[in-house]
């Protein structure tokens, strides 16, 4: 099972070190050793998509936290229409990656009969196109969309579990409900916060689709992540041996991503 599970995975690197352009078979498929590497992932070009993918995530996740944990706090009260409202706030997760660019980018941001342009249109904001001037923050929040709902359920899980006689003891002791949340809400959440961010990162580091419909990593290379970019290479400008090397550094950046993360979660979580 380890052997199969990995075949992908060596014949990526395998091809990283060939030369190959699908449109001219008649060059064929040469070694070129690492030269894939040295001119795809250590040029200029790499280190911006680089950055747009660390600032896509960063920016996503942030949002994600902030409003998973408001919508958590606020789920975790009692009131009428509870179920309904709960199940609304789900919703986008189980929306596709495609459909969601689309939606956002025809229905609600489309310059000419978006939804929220019109409104802005309305409010005296003329020539209002964020999909375009603001590309990149619109994905992160596009995706920010999506995964909020994941971040709430698991953040209202951790406040349900919390002790009720915890909480009622420091009301009896004086202590405000800010209080209650810095001192008791918030570091028992903390264990939850590092499973939904690891979680978070690991899939909203892989975006392809939202972007793919939305901006197509424009305008220019935008709102391009590493992703899109292997994309680009390979299939947009068929040369396979540079998505190969592309594809691998991408593997390697992620993994180091995730373990610096978990290294520093579990600092923190120590710290406490």
């Amino acid at each position: 099972m380890g052997i199969i599970t990995q075949v992908p995975f060596l014949l990526t690197i395998y091809l990283s070190t060939q030369s190959w352009t699908l449109i001219r078979p008649d060059l064929g498929r040469n070694f070129v050793g690492f030269r894939n590497y040295a001119e795809q992932v250590f040029s200029g070009g790499f280190g911006i998509i680089l950055v747009q993918t660390l600032i896509l995530s960063f920016v996503a996740l942030a949002l994600c936290c902030l409003i998973g944990l408001g919508l958590a706090l606020l789920l975790n009260r009692d009131f009428r229409g509870k179920g309904l409202i709960q199940t609304l706030l789900v919703t986008p997760f189980f929306i596709m990656p495609t459909v969601t660019g689309l939606i956002w980018k025809n229905e609600l941001f489309n310059p000419s009969f978006g939804l929220i342009t019109y409104f802005a249109r309305l409010l005296g904001v003329e020539h209002f196109d964020p999909m375009a001037q603001h590309s990149l923050i619109m994905i992160a929040t596009m995706v920010a969309w999506e995964w909020e709902p994941l971040f709430m359920l698991v953040l209202l899980a951790g406040l349900q579990a919390i002790n009720e006689e915890e909480i009622e003891a420091a009301q009896l002791d004086g202590c405000s409900r800010l209080g209650i949340f810095r001192h008791i809400e918030l570091p028992h959440l903390m264990p939850y916060y590092r499973v939904v961010i690891l979680l978070g990162s690991l899939f909203i580091l892989q975006i392809f689709g939202e972007i793919y419909v939305s901006t197509a990593g424009g305008p220019g290379n935008s709102s391009m992540n590493l992703p899109y970019l292997v994309y680009q290479t390979g299939l947009v400008g068929w040369q396979v041996g540079a998505a190969s090397a592309i594809g691998v550094a991408t593997l390697i950046i992620t993994l180091v991503i995730l373990m610096v993360l978990l290294r520093t979660m579990n600092a923190v979580a120590r710290e406490e």
